[in-house]
């Protein structure tokens, strides 16, 4: 029978405050990240929230999803009133089959997200094989939803899973939040191979 975990939604003050403490280094994070994955030219953002709001690059596709319908009809009308390449679309990431129909994109964003997911190490290590994409960045906050500061913040289970999965990865750390620069090298030799196919064709 297949695991589902029901999510639940924090409060709105906790995510304003989130929203706010990410402005304060944004800049500066996606230009870090940036030089490890390159600049990209298509970005999924699961678990999306507001965070496509305050994403400082505008010549990116940007497709955003989230099971918060309310997040992503005001991330719809921002794309359209910024004049953003960017699609928002419901996506619940129990469903890792339905990861898999998603077209291939150079960066998965999963901002905030796992934590929840943490007892469900199955569900988490099929997420990561699933995703069609070069590079996928998860970040984790170094406070609770209390707002006090964690004694441990790199989350030790998650480095467990990703080193199961053999993956590679870079580590930052910025005052309220942790990052996962993670390289997907399977998909870089199915890509590899496309090429190879698509050259033998012609």
């Amino acid at each position: 029978e297949k695991s589902v975990v029901k999510i639940a939604v924090p409060p709105k003050m906790f995510i304003k405050e989130a929203i706010r403490e990410r402005k304060e280094f944004n800049k500066e994070l996606y230009e870090k990240i940036f030089n490890l994955t390159k600049k990209p030219k298509k970005i999924l953002d699961l678990c999306c929230g507001l965070n496509p709001l305050y994403f400082p690059y505008k010549d990116i596709e940007y497709l955003a999803s989230d099971i918060d319908n309310k997040a992503l009809s005001k991330v719809k009308k921002y794309f359209k009133k910024s004049k953003i390449n960017g699609k928002t679309f419901r996506l619940d990431i129990n469903n890792t089959n339905e990861l898999k129909t998603i077209r291939e994109v150079d960066i998965v964003f999963i901002f905030k997200s796992l934590d929840i997911f943490k007892r469900n190490k199955k569900l988490i290590k099929d997420l990561l094989s699933n995703l069609n994409t070069k590079w996928i960045i998860v970040s984790f906050a170094t406070k609770n939803i209390q707002g006090t500061r964690m004694n441990n913040p790199k989350r030790l289970w998650f480095i467990k899973t990703i080193k199961t999965l053999k993956l590679e990865y870079k580590f930052l750390r910025f005052h309220n939040e942790v990052f996962y620069i993670i390289k997907n090298k399977s998909r870089e030799f199915t890509s590899f191979f496309n090429l190879l196919f698509q050259i033998i064709r012609f």
